[in-house]
């Protein structure tokens, strides 16, 4: 039996969710939930479409600060908003400014079968859970895994934590 007290819970991977409460809906409106690294290619298949492509239409670069003080880099649909435009990169101050994530269309996910990992483990109703789930997902967002989107933005970014000084 497994529940919260369990330190087995505590590692086990975020299960998959399906809801369609206005909660769920509310939060395409709001932010859009990030991508593990093979997500990305998910959804260039789905959309028949090739990474830099679907990168420079439909994705962005998001940041988020870690409870070390450092920033971590991720990708994330692109937020409809006033002057932004897909395959950027945003900073914490934009990130905070809520915006419609570019697949949220009448009410729905246009890419559901293959949303981002976040989206698909949302914990509207359990914060502490929701802030662990980011972390699970920034952490496999190593520097060669930003690489090719480093590449595309021409910006560098910070797939993994600073290395401690030997001194």
């Amino acid at each position: 039996m497994t529940h919260p007290g369990n330190p087995r819970y505590r590692s086990a991977p975020f299960p998959v969710t399906s809801c369609d409460c206005k909660d769920c809906r509310a939060a395409c409106q709001n932010s859009p939930g990030w991508f593990m690294p093979g997500g990305v290619r998910a959804v260039a298949n789905h959309l028949n479409l090739d990474v830099p492509t679907l990168f420079a239409k439909y994705l962005a670069v998001s940041v988020t600060a870690m409870p070390d003080g450092t920033q971590r880099h991720g990708v994330m649909p692109h937020k409809l908003r006033d002057g932004k435009k897909p395959g950027s990169v945003w900073t914490l101050e934009e990130v905070a400014v809520p915006g419609r994530c570019v697949f949220f269309d009448r009410g729905q996910c246009t890419i559901y079968p293959v949303r981002p990992y976040e989206c698909a483990r949302v914990m509207h109703d359990k914060q502490r859970e929701g802030v662990r789930l980011r972390h699970h997902i920034i952490k496999s967002w190593t520097p060669a895994e930003l690489a090719p989107y480093a590449e595309l933005t021409g910006k560098r970014l910070f797939g993994s934590p600073p290395r401690k000084s030997r001194r």
